[in-house]
């Protein structure tokens, strides 16, 4: 994939009126980690890492004709509905804090964070006893949240809700931290699922597939408040990045490495998760009445 360096300087009219459409169209959305684009990528490099088992386990579970990329979506387009989970979307973790702790969890009344419900719905779904909606609900959340896990901004807080309070300079447009993670890199890319797919494989080479699937949910956290830690520092100073801040080429050339990056270990990590949770006999094989008909 060919990625422009330059914030600055003449481009063409048809990126500038992209983005700035781009960017409209975010502010009237909810800030969702990775957006769409980037829960589908996750989802796409996770399928071909699956085994049969864990694919025939999804097929038995999800509805008739739902991919994983339709259901690694699924918990944001319902979260209107389902008010009370918003909070297992993240877990608010102070940039300063040298790694992930389970003090940050939350409290009674959130139920747990982000961390907390992976762990819940990994044992929902190997418990045979439980309902298939049950088993179904979990395994839409399960992909979301290890895609959302991996988004620096869903675990290093700065006391800015997410980054949706700090404003940024991208490109001529302002936008918000969130928003720049979450889509607003990724797109300025890319919006091509099929362009994304080919530029990550690049990176699964075997060294860097073993290292990815290294460590725990807890580690892969840490990861994400270190990336978030960097992602509010300027790079051409080093200073904590300020609400308002435009920009730089430096920080674009920065930042892109680190999205890529975990876009391919959150694909590499989920297909992991899935094949283990599914190595077990009898988990996710049995089929609700609709598969049935």
């Amino acid at each position: 994939m060919t990625i422009v360096h330059s914030c600055h300087g003449n481009r063409r009219p048809r990126l500038t009126v992209a983005l700035a459409l781009l960017i409209s169209l975010q502010i009237a959305t909810p800030a969702w980690a990775w957006g769409r684009l980037g829960h589908r990528v996750i989802a796409r490099i996770t399928e071909k890492s699956l085994t049969p088992k864990a694919k025939a386990a999804i097929v038995a579970l999800l509805e008739p004709g739902e991919s994983l990329g339709d259901a690694s979506t699924w918990a944001d387009e319902n979260r209107r509905r389902l008010p009370k989970t918003a909070p297992w979307h993240y877990v608010d973790v102070p940039l300063d804090e040298p790694r992930y702790d389970a003090r940050f969890s939350g409290d009674v009344s959130t139920n747990g964070c982000i961390v907390d419900k992976i762990h819940e719905f990994r044992a929902t779904l190997k418990d045979p006893s439980r309902s298939i909606e049950d088993r179904r609900f979990a395994l839409r959340f399960l992909v979301h949240l290890v895609q959302d896990l991996h988004m620096p901004l869903h675990v290093g807080e700065n006391h800015d809700k997410g980054g949706n309070q700090t404003q940024v300079r991208f490109f001529t447009r302002g936008s918000n931290m969130h928003r720049l993670w979450d889509s607003g890199m990724i797109e300025w890319v890319s919006h091509d699922e099929d362009r994304w797919l080919a530029d990550l494989a690049s990176l699964d080479a075997p060294e860097a597939r073993q290292a990815a699937m290294r460590g725990t949910v807890e580690d892969w956290a840490t990861e994400s408040l270190l990336a978030a830690r960097e992602a509010y520092k300027v790079p051409d100073t080093g200073l904590r990045l300020k609400s308002g801040q435009k920009l730089s080429d430096a920080y674009v050339n920065t930042s892109l490495p680190v999205v890529r990056r975990r876009l391919y270990q959150a694909g590499v990590r989920l297909a992991m998760v899935l094949n283990e949770t599914f190595s077990e006999p009898g988990r996710g094989d049995q089929r609700s009445t609709s598969h049935q008909e």
